[in-house]
């Protein structure tokens, strides 16, 4: 986490200037350090002598767009910081391809992230405040919506949906991460094959269910 500020020194100077610093499992990293302060360009660099990742500082702390890079040179992780705190774009690659795709803000998922593969979406999943919020979907190969959760601060609640070859296969209501309320099971022509009954994660008959509703409502 560099969203602390070092001030670097060696026997009580402070360092100015360029210098390669020595990483303890190998490798090593070129600063530009100007009053004690990281500042510009930085590059770290593995014990062979590749150049692992390219990032920039800004008064001591991360400040501005990083990327790593895998053996062939080509770019697997790329982040943005502002002010030492991980903010806005994250995208990972796989064989030059974009496999996952998300936003930060202030250091915690905000916003949408996406997974792909073959460059076709495989989730959808909606984060405020680092925790998973809204709906959430998994897509299949072809396309098509295989599930669909509700999240309330990282705890399914609301609906889920279960999909097979495109249409609704099941559906259970859910409350605080408990199964809570009515479920279904569906024919492809979508009528209802079965109804099962839910109050707080555990399984009960429609009797139960209507005296529990009754006493709650």
């Amino acid at each position: 986490d560099d969203s602390t500020q070092l001030i670097l020194k060696l026997n009580g100077k402070t360092l100015e200037g360029k210098y390669k610093i020595p990483f303890d499992e190998g490798g090593f990293a070129l600063y530009t350090i100007k009053k004690g302060k990281i500042t510009g360009d930085a590059f770290w660099y593995s014990t062979a002598g590749n150049m692992e990742c390219k990032l920039r500082y800004k008064n001591g702390v991360r400040h501005g767009l990083k990327e790593n890079y895998n053996r062939d040179g080509k770019v697997w992780l790329r982040q943005e910081y502002i002010n030492g705190k991980q903010d806005s774009i994250n995208e990972m690659y796989s064989n030059g391809q974009l496999s996952n795709k998300s936003e930060y803000k202030n250091n915690k998922k905000d916003g949408t992230q996406y997974s792909y593969s073959g460059g076709k979406v495989l989730t959808e999943t909606n984060y405020r405040d680092g925790l998973r919020e809204a709906i959430s979907k998994t897509y299949s190969s072809d396309g098509n919506v295989i599930t669909e959760i509700n999240y309330k601060q990282d705890k399914q609640d609301g609906l889920t949906t279960m999909y097979a070859m495109g249409n609704k296969n099941m559906d259970f209501m859910f409350v605080d991460g408990k199964k809570h309320g009515i479920g279904h099971m569906y024919k492809p022509d979508g009528s209802v094959i079965f109804t099962n009954y839910f109050i707080n994660g555990e399984k009960v008959t429609e009797t139960e269910f209507n005296q529990y509703q009754l006493k709650n409502n």
